[in-house]
């Protein structure tokens, strides 16, 4: 009975050896394919350089020397007398070139890149290469001896080659995932929500890339569930899982077992932390008293990212106040003629933080029409802690075209110099609106209010309170520089077309 015992253990540990190593045998085999394609796209784009540079020589250099072997490189070194400065700057660059690529490939926290920022990585790296190629050419005395025109043309040339190549890739690799030669098999544990979305958004990837064998769940049954988490090494064993989404993150008990169980496997585990959706989508990484953890980053626009903010809001809204100053006295002039009343208009909103200030407007409504607003209540168009009506009777036929194409905000760079507003952010709400908010609504706060937005570029008075808020949420947990650039140039056919403001 124990020689049967231990001869059926044994049978188990080598059908277990066997089903690991099949699995690691598929990946060793992946990874070959992806290295074989990554070093002919490699090879061939640093031949296309060399080739570049060839002809560079050809068309540029020799043309001013009489009587070079005109096809031959190995004879221009002997006849033509900056052919070995120029062969010393083109090694230089495409070694310094070649590090950074190797230095992006070992140290990039992103696995999947779209081509766009593929792109912008090789483009940085080959300028960042140039540059500092040159400093080198400087320091070795021989930067007088270049032609500056066939420099910048092999720099050009090199931008332009590499996204051929980039897109000779992709191309590549979409046909091996077609084929299944690539394709990556992925099982999630949890059929819940979360399991759900994530199902969602790997089915809409594109690209063939990856393929969905099934969800392992406890509690839930169907046909898209081929198992328990109970199950997890018998799935292994007869189907190949390339990488497993857990999304059960509170189920302690659970996960651990589940890691013990395809450690050994050659499987990338990777863990939805709970809480994703509702927190920001920024973490920091630290490793307090021992432990390692998630910090939330409330909003990338912080530290360095705020400083450079304030100085772009200085600059632009004193900019701004003394290129508009004509139009301003103008209106000025129109909404005194109008009505009779103050020019201005105060109104208390809440900052950053829930700070207090006076916004300053143009007066668009006859005077003390605020105080008319409880009359109004009913016809509030409105969603949410917000009144907003298109005909409001209080407007002025002045302050109709004020808002129609917000130049009532205008005296609003003001507030933006001061350091009350920023030029882009969410708009300040009145008190009496943020005491009807929730904890949610209240992140709107986290960030200075500001004259324009997400909100204004994206339907304005028209969007109702809770598309207000999504996209004033999505700008502080996404803030980058390029959102805040397309924000501004969007800004301005908004205000032009008038569209949604009332």
């Amino acid at each position: 009975m124990h020689y049967s015992d231990s001869l059926k253990q044994q049978t188990t540990y080598k059908e277990s050896a066997y089903h690991v190593g099949t699995i690691a045998e598929h990946r060793v085999k992946a990874d070959r394919i992806k290295q074989m394609v990554n070093r002919i796209i490699l090879v061939g784009k640093y031949l296309g350089f060399i080739f570049t540079f060839y002809i560079l020589m050809t068309v540029r250099v020799l043309p001013t020397y009489d009587q070079v072997t005109r096809y031959n490189p190995i004879a221009w070194s002997k006849e033509v007398t900056v052919f070995n400065v120029y062969v010393v700057f083109l090694v230089i660059l495409l070694a310094i070139h070649g590090f950074t690529l190797i230095q992006n490939q070992l140290f990039s926290g992103k696995a999947d890149r779209s081509i766009l920022e593929e792109y912008m990585f090789e483009f940085r790296a080959i300028v960042f290469s140039f540059l500092i190629t040159i400093g080198i050419t400087f320091l070795l005395k021989t930067t007088f001896l270049y032609s500056r025109v066939t420099l910048v043309l092999f720099v050009i040339a090199m931008l332009s080659e590499t996204l051929i190549w980039l897109g000779a890739k992709r191309l590549i690799m979409s046909s091996l995932y077609r084929r299944g030669s690539l394709r990556s098999n992925i099982l999630i544990v949890g059929a819940g929500r979360v399991g759900m979305e994530v199902q969602t958004k790997i089915s809409e990837f594109k690209g063939n890339k990856n393929c969905i064998v099934g969800f392992l769940d406890d509690n839930k049954v169907g046909n898209e569930v081929i198992g328990r988490t109970e199950d997890l090494e018998k799935i292994l064993k007869k189907i190949r899982v390339d990488t497993i989404y857990i999304t059960i993150p509170s189920e302690k008990h659970v996960i651990e077992s589940m890691i013990h169980t395809i450690y050994k496997y050659d499987v990338d585990i990777r863990i939805i932390p709970e809480m994703f959706d509702r927190m920001a989508t920024v973490f920091a990484f630290r490793n307090d008293l021992e432990y390692p953890c998630l910090q939330i980053v409330k909003t990338p626009l912080r530290g360095l990212n705020v400083l450079l903010k304030r100085v772009a809001d200085i600059c632009g809204s004193s900019f701004l106040l003394l290129l508009l100053s004509p139009l301003l006295i103008v209106i000025a002039i129109a909404i005194k003629i109008g009505s009779r009343g103050h020019v201005f208009f105060k109104q208390q909103r809440i900052g950053k933080n829930g700070l207090r200030f006076y916004m300053i407007k143009f007066r668009s409504m006859r005077e003390g029409s605020e105080f008319n607003k409880s009359e109004l209540i009913n016809d509030n168009e409105a969603t949410g802690p917000v009144f907003k009506m298109r005909n409001d009777p209080r407007v002025t036929p002045i302050g109709r075209i004020l808002r129609k194409y917000s130049l009532d905000e205008l005296p609003q760079l003001w507030n933006v110099l001061k350091g009350e507003m920023s030029l882009i952010g969410p708009r300040p709400p009145l008190p009496e609106e943020v005491q009807s908010y929730t904890d949610y609504h209240w992140r709107r706060m986290d960030v200075l209010p500001g004259m324009t937005g997400l909100w204004q570029v994206s339907g304005r008075s028209d969007l109702n309170f809770e598309q207000w808020l999504d996209l004033d949420i999505y700008y502080i947990e996404r803030w980058s520089v390029s959102l805040e650039m397309k924000i501004l140039l969007k800004t301005i056919p908004a205000v032009i077309k008038g569209d949604g403001a009332y």
